[in-house]
């Protein structure tokens, strides 16, 4: 389950294909939402939130820096719900939920792998063919209000190192044709942790060791708005605000400086490499197309999404950088770490968020 869509997906013989494409469709529209069955359910969605959120202190502190970055759209809320949203649902919550989504016309069927299309059409006009389609809820714009001002929170957990997340608001592909900036954002990110010899880890890491760990998230796709993240905990002896000075130096340097041809090119390398690596995989080709087909962009246009990265110039990287590491539109949360079972703390390598 993502913020934009809920896949299921199997990996299975190619004979096995017609029986399996007969149990998705029987589990998309007559599925039983048994009362008691609903009841154990929920509690190992409970736990499965304490395990990954709530005993997890940078999953808490992410979820509440979402929270304060969004104040309107439904991107705010966490995926899995708060706790006391799971106490209160009850069966015929979920029950209600399926019925109103789970039609054909609100899902994508995505089969990868030796089989002849022809026959895979067939197949889903067998199966799926008989579904009734039902009209479904008009979706209501929501529009994230304009930020105008950095926001902060602070989040104090048991934890063995302090950690920092900047969230500038990024725009995402609406259009993979005509649009540019979430291309330029992508080889920016790739440029400043794109691998091991990249501007953050080389710097701040091992130069001037500031740092721990340090790297920068950036997703160009979703229905929702975009937000590109940089992160890191602080190396012992030096604090998060060393740490907040030390990536607003390596941007300013980027927005005063540009890139070079040489880290253009070795950025724009290993995202094509990273692409064609993935065609190894059924499973992620069948995601891939899932995921762009979700975002409202056609799965047809993923080879193009790859012919825009490689066209990015360095005069673009550096101009989304100039446009985009803006304060106003800047979100900082800072994980305050506290004693673990009141014990000192002890210094550690951190997880990479």
């Amino acid at each position: 389950t993502s913020r934009d869509y809920t896949a299921y997906f199997q990996q299975v013989p190619k004979e096995k294909l017609p029986e399996m494409m007969q149990l998705e469709a029987d589990r998309m529209r007559h599925l039983n939402v048994d009362a008691k069955e609903f009841a154990q359910e929920i509690k190992v969605v409970m736990e499965e939130r304490r395990m990954r959120t709530d005993d997890n202190p940078q999953s808490r502190l992410f979820e509440q820096m979402n929270a304060t970055a969004f104040q309107a759209h439904p991107y705010r809320r966490p995926i899995i719900g708060w706790m006391n949203d799971l106490e209160n649902m009850s069966a015929a919550d979920a029950k209600a939920w399926y019925d109103t989504w789970y039609v054909p016309n609100n899902a994508y069927v995505v089969i990868t792998g030796d089989v002849d299309h022809k026959e895979v059409f067939a197949l889903a006009e067998k199966y799926y063919g008989a579904l009734e389609r039902r009209v479904l809820p008009a979706r209501k714009p929501q529009v994230e209000p304009a930020q105008d001002g950095t926001r902060r929170v602070n989040v104090k957990a048991p934890a063995e190192l302090p950690m920092l997340i900047m969230g500038y608001k990024a725009p995402v592909l609406r259009d993979a044709d005509k649009d540019s900036d979430p291309y330029a954002l992508e080889m920016l990110a790739a440029i400043l942790d794109g691998h091991d010899a990249a501007r953050f880890n080389k710097k701040l890491v091992r130069e001037d060791k500031v740092a721990l760990s340090v790297g920068i998230d950036y997703d160009p796709t979703g229905r929702g708005p975009g937000m590109i993240y940089l992160h890191g905990s602080p190396s012992e002896g030096r604090t998060v605000a060393d740490l907040e000075a030390a990536l607003r130096a390596e941007i300013t340097r980027i927005q005063q400086d540009g890139v070079s041809g040489q880290e253009l090119k070795r950025a724009k390398a290993q995202l094509v490499a990273g692409q064609v690596y993935k065609l190894d995989s059924m499973f992620g080709q069948a995601m891939e197309i899932g995921q762009t087909e979700s975002a409202g962009i056609p799965y047809q246009k993923i080879d193009r999404m790859l012919e825009k990265l490689q066209q990015v110039s360095a005069a673009e990287v550096q101009a989304v950088a100039k446009k985009y590491f803006n304060d106003d539109t800047l979100t900082i949360g800072v994980l305050d770490p506290q004693p673990l079972d009141g014990k000192p703390r002890r210094p550690t390598v951190a997880s990479r968020h």
